[in-house]
């Protein structure tokens, strides 16, 4: 499991909530503590929209952050910071199948639940986690691995500087 401590704090919530850096990931959850407990379940209720509105969808089971970034950031923008955040992220099933398709390791996009990362703020501390689930059993850690890297290799390519 990949973790490390964001140097840059600022930074990085700028990145986060003003900036398109993690657009292409999914929201799986948000947990936001400012005056009040905020939450926020990713997934999309088919439900709540008519035959035309979900055709143009383009995700159909969690929403991107690019979508729900907006509302988020009105929880917290003000003087003050929050007391606390958790936001998990996955990388989009399409995403997934490419990168599997790129990675040369021995699964298909049918034996990943998630490739995830997880951003936690506390006592003006954030740190990030990823994580990788399957839907089968495996000792296999390549995966794990390989999307460990590849994490590494995005939050540099952003500029993210952290601490192992």
């Amino acid at each position: 499991m990949f973790a490390c401590t964001v140097s840059d704090v600022r930074d990085f919530m700028e990145k986060l909530f003003l900036k398109e850096v993690f657009d292409g990931f999914q929201l799986v959850e948000a947990v936001i503590v400012t005056s009040n407990t905020f939450m926020i379940d990713g997934h999309i209720h088919r439900e709540y929209y008519t035959e035309e509105e979900w055709e143009e969808l383009t995700e159909k089971s969690i929403s991107r952050w690019a979508s729900v970034r907006p509302i988020c950031f009105q929880m917290i923008k003000g003087k003050k910071t929050p007391e606390s955040m958790k936001l998990i992220f996955k990388m989009a099933e399409s995403a997934v199948e490419k990168l599997l398709g790129k990675s040369g390791l021995p699964f298909q996009s049918s034996d990943v639940e998630g490739l995830f990362f997880n951003v936690r703020y506390d006592n003006k501390k954030l740190t990030l986690t990823s994580g990788v689930s399957m839907r089968m059993f495996t000792m296999d850690k390549s995966l794990e691995q390989f999307w460990e890297q590849r994490l590494e290799g995005f939050l540099k390519q952003a500029e993210i500087v952290c601490e192992h």
